[in-house]
């Protein structure tokens, strides 16, 4: 809610709502600071006394006395667009100078090339960095960040100049507590004495297109929807203010990105190149340094864009909904002090009878007065609808209870039946437990029976098959000591024949010298392995009794 209190510099009278209490603001009027406090009762019958001497002669006027000055004129100086919207061409040239000094200051600290500091890496590459590797980058970011900076600063101080206007009384009620189309032009009158700051603003854009269109169309209800569809009108081109912003927002971490894409290209070629040319360590080693030296620059274009769009995000927003409540706040004030004071007059065909200075109290109680015998026939009429409705009333609650009775008769019938039927299944399930019981014994036992035959025959052919590896064991253990023997026996022929194989060729040796020079036939007898077998056709090479011939 408003309330009005007069400077204590000029007198002029303000609104201010009830959250500014104890605050401090500044006088729209004046620019003279005030401590916002609630007026006593005095103070406030006080007030329109105060605003009627502080305006220009001829604004306090009242219905009768016409203004010096046609307010339609005054209606056409003051029927202005209200934005604020920034001039953007002259902040670019805020952007570049901006830049120009922030470089400048830079400049000392950044270092030269080959030592840069940090923050030189970050505004103006490092070493190896070049307009090919995206040094160019940092520098526009720099350029779009101060440029969005200072149309930052300028709306802010925009939104503030709409703000103390919402502390101009813009409507007075010493004017007029309604407003009609007799005290229209004082209205108008005494907001072209505002100062110029009022002109432009939201609140007394918005009224005086709401008394215009009252003057236009002399009807409350228009006049009401013409100040909605001028509300969402102003809400849009709030809207449509901060489209610039969202694009510095989005277009400065799009740079970084693309900074860290030319960066990271222009290492990856260079890196091919030197690997190609390089005959050396050195060379290898400097073409590696002018890589990192361009990865370097490219990922810091990316931690700064980011940096910034962040540092944009939080003002924006914030100034965004600052403007949204100045909206809000006039909406609330044209409601309150514009739509519910308008005064049309209209009352219907019949209101020409009433003279021309005729309004709608007046035609209101002419109606009601003509509507009294009629209201007093309605009154006879409800009073004999209410005894029709209490002896409605008092059958349908009699049949009711009757309705109740039968039903709780039914009701108990009907749980007697159900005792009864509970007794004989309580009987029942009794039976069908015993049968299941029993049933369930003879499962029981017959399978516990199974079961037991079952375990026997198992037992018998485990048993069996005991008895069968047992006797699998010995008889493996027999052949095993036959192969000892037999093993033991063919090792002593293998002996005995060797050392006879050995005393052979001994022989042989002999021979051979004895003979020296004649010609010896030798037949030997087949012998089969360890000295069994026999008695097949000679073979030469095979073991046997040397025979010589002349």
């Amino acid at each position: 809610m408003y309330f009005s209190i007069a400077c204590p510099h000029c007198q002029k009278t303000l609104k201010v709502r009830d959250e500014l209490i104890g605050s401090t603001a500044r006088c729209p009027h004046c620019r003279g600071t005030i401590t916002v406090q609630r007026p006593s009762a005095s103070e406030t019958e006080a007030v329109p006394q105060v605003a009627s001497s502080a305006t220009e002669p001829g604004v306090g006027a009242t219905a009768d006395q016409p203004p010096s000055e046609p307010a339609a004129a005054v209606s056409r100086v003051l029927s202005v667009t209200a934005n604020t919207n920034v001039n953007v061409g002259l902040f670019i040239l805020f952007g570049i100078a901006a830049t120009v000094v922030f470089y400048l200051v830079l400049w000392p600290f950044a270092g030269p090339p080959e030592k840069r500091t940090y923050l030189g890496r970050l505004f103006m590459g490092g070493e190896g960095a070049s307009m090919a590797t995206g040094l160019w980058v940092p520098y526009a970011e720099v350029f779009l960040f101060f440029w969005a900076v200072g149309m930052l600063v300028s709306k802010y101080f925009k939104i503030r100049r709409q703000r103390r206007a919402l502390l101009f009384d813009v409507l007075p009620t010493d004017i007029g507590e309604k407003i009609t189309t007799k005290n229209l032009d004082s209205f108008l009158k005494y907001i072209s004495a505002l100062p110029r700051d009022a002109v432009g603003s939201f609140l007394v854009t918005r009224c005086v297109r709401g008394l215009e269109h009252f003057r236009a169309r002399r009807s409350a209800a228009d006049t009401a929807t013409m100040l909605a569809s001028q509300s969402d009108l102003d809400a849009g081109s709030v809207d449509s203010s901060y489209t610039l912003f969202h694009v510095f927002i989005w277009a400065i971490p799009i740079l970084g990105f693309l900074g860290t894409v030319i960066g990271v290209s222009s290492a990856v070629g260079g890196f091919t190149d030197t690997l190609s040319s390089s005959s050396d360590m050195e060379s290898l080693k400097s073409g590696l340094k002018n890589i990192t030296g361009g990865l370097g620059t490219s990922f810091d274009t990316t931690l700064v864009a980011l940096s910034m769009a962040m540092m944009l995000t939080f003002p924006v927003s914030a100034l965004q909904k600052m403007e949204g409540d100045v909206i809000g706040e006039v909406d609330e004030y044209t409601n309150e002090y514009l739509l519910r004071r308008l005064e049309d007059g209209r009352g219907g065909p019949e209101q020409q009878s009433f003279g021309p200075g005729a309004n709608r109290i007046d035609i209101q109680e002419v109606v009601n007065a003509a509507l009294t015998a009629h209201r007093a026939e309605l009154e006879s009429w409800g009073n004999q609808l209410k005894s029709l409705g209490s002896t409605v009333a008092a059958d349908l609650l009699d049949s009711w209870k009757k309705i109740d009775d039968r039903e709780t008769e039914r009701m108990a019938q009907t749980e007697a039946m159900l005792g009864r039927f509970v007794g004989q299944l309580d009987g029942v399930g009794e039976q069908i437990g015993k049968k299941v019981e029993e049933g369930w014994l003879q499962v029981t036992d017959a399978m516990h029976a199974k079961h037991a035959d079952q375990a026997a025959q198992l037992n018998a052919v485990l048993t069996h098959s005991r008895d069968e590896l047992t006797a699998i064991a010995v008889d493996a253990e027999a052949a095993r000591e036959r192969a000892s023997q037999t093993m033991a026996q063919a090792a002593e022929q293998v002996s005995s024949f060797s050392s006879t194989l050995q005393h052979g060729l001994s022989g042989l040796a002999e021979t051979l010298q004895k003979l020296d020079g004649k010609t010896v036939t030798v037949e030997m007898k087949p012998r089969s392995w360890f000295g069994f077998g026999g008695g097949g056709k000679p073979k030469a090479g095979s073991n046997g009794n040397i025979k010589y011939r002349s």
